[in-house]
């Protein structure tokens, strides 16, 4: 176990909750991706250390709204995204690892699109 310090969780946390809303059962529009973008722009993560904590530590724990049939659409609650994320951000076990690869597809199918257009926005020079 690796504990996150506190800037390291203040600086992970704007992201968790920007990803989050990948799950949340809306749509998102231009205007919100690229809010989304900016955050991660800010956070001052690479697309590999994104992608990471998009794949590992966000769609594990939000992952299964987009399959109820009453999902969240206003947004997850801050403070239990934060615990679970965290929790995946301090344990990256192994088998962890190789569960989220057999789940890819189930977890992150619907939000490619916009992984990809964030990714897109961050390639642009910033606004």
């Amino acid at each position: 176990m690796r504990p996150l310090n506190p800037a390291e969780l203040s600086r992970r946390q704007p992201v968790w909750l920007a990803f989050s809303e990948f799950w949340l059962d809306t749509e998102l529009t231009k205007a919100e991706l690229a809010r989304i973008a900016e955050v991660a722009r800010a956070s001052g993560y690479t697309r590999d250390e994104l992608r990471m904590i998009y794949l590992h530590e966000v769609a594990p724990v939000v992952a299964a709204n987009l399959w109820s049939v009453a999902g969240v659409w206003d947004g997850f609650d801050p403070e239990a995204l934060f615990a679970r994320c965290r929790e995946r951000a301090e344990n990256p076990s192994r088998w962890r690892r190789g569960w989220a690869r057999l789940a890819h597809n189930y977890r992150v199918h619907a939000t490619e699109q916009h992984w990809r257009r964030v990714c897109e926005l961050l390639a642009a020079e910033p606004a």
